[in-house]
């Protein structure tokens, strides 16, 4: 078992990714590699602009980041689980390199943020507040507003966005608004799962459209999740991802 700088690494058996949310960092995952490092091989990188790493200008490079990164690992089959971000990063993956990727889940996350002109509109006005706001401010807000449901999800997500630094928080936000990952959908071969939380409706109606493009793709709303779902709801999260590599094995 090892623990490298920017990857935690726990456990044996068939490789299982964690690729967390912007503006957060690995450690998201830790209810998970608890209750997944008995029976598989955890790995949970860190995605460029995050943590110590530089950041890079977009979803598909983050992806060639992940991969290289199991590559050194001498990890060449995996299944993918991704949150938010993490989720369009896992896309990319699944469709660039379908033979690499056993399983895959996307939490939270949609194949593309935007898909009209006036939302681009709106997500660009806010990037550029975002270029005079610390992430040290946006933790001041309460986390309620960031999607947290817990105190516990409230107290990670604060600490998070504390070691986020302004110019990386502004190119990951770029990044996941430009990335449009809709073109690999129906080439999905592998096991799909898509999953939502139940209180963050905003993004119910395309992720069901995104899951409804995958063929034999399931579905799932999280009880009482906000969009930090897999910490507003580990147990829950983490049983439905257990269940699901099983019955797919």
């Amino acid at each position: 078992m090892t623990d490298q700088t920017d990857t935690i690494v726990r456990g044996e058996g068939a490789a299982l990714v964690f690729l967390h949310g912007a503006g957060v960092d690995k450690d998201l995952w830790h209810p998970q590699v608890a209750a997944f490092s008995k029976a598989y091989k955890v790995v949970v990188p860190t995605l460029p602009g995050h943590g110590n790493l530089e950041a890079v200008p977009d979803v598909p490079a983050m992806a060639e980041a992940v991969r290289a990164e199991l590559t050194t690992l001498g990890i060449g089959r995996y299944a993918l689980v991704g949150l938010s971000l993490g989720g369009m990063v896992a896309l990319e993956m699944a469709g660039r390199w379908p033979n690499d990727v056993t399983h895959l889940v996307m939490i939270e996350s949609v194949p593309s943020v935007t898909d009209s002109r006036a939302a681009k509109a709106v997500a660009e006005r806010l990037l550029s507040l975002l270029r005079l706001v610390s992430p040290r401010l946006l933790a001041a807000l309460p986390a309620r507003w960031m999607g947290a449901k817990t105190e516990d999800t409230g107290r990670y997500l604060k600490a998070a966005l504390r070691r986020m630094s302004r110019a990386n928080t502004v190119t990951v936000l770029k990044a996941a608004l430009a990335y449009d990952g809709r073109r690999h959908l129906k080439q999905l071969s592998m096991p799909t799962m898509v999953m939502v939380a139940e209180k963050n409706t905003s993004i119910h109606d395309h992720a069901r459209r995104m899951a409804d493009a995958v063929d034999g793709c399931r579905f799932v709303t999280i009880p009482g999740a906000g969009h930090i779902a897999n910490r507003d709801a580990p147990r829950f999260v983490n049983r439905t991802i257990q269940v699901f590599l099983k019955d797919q094995l």
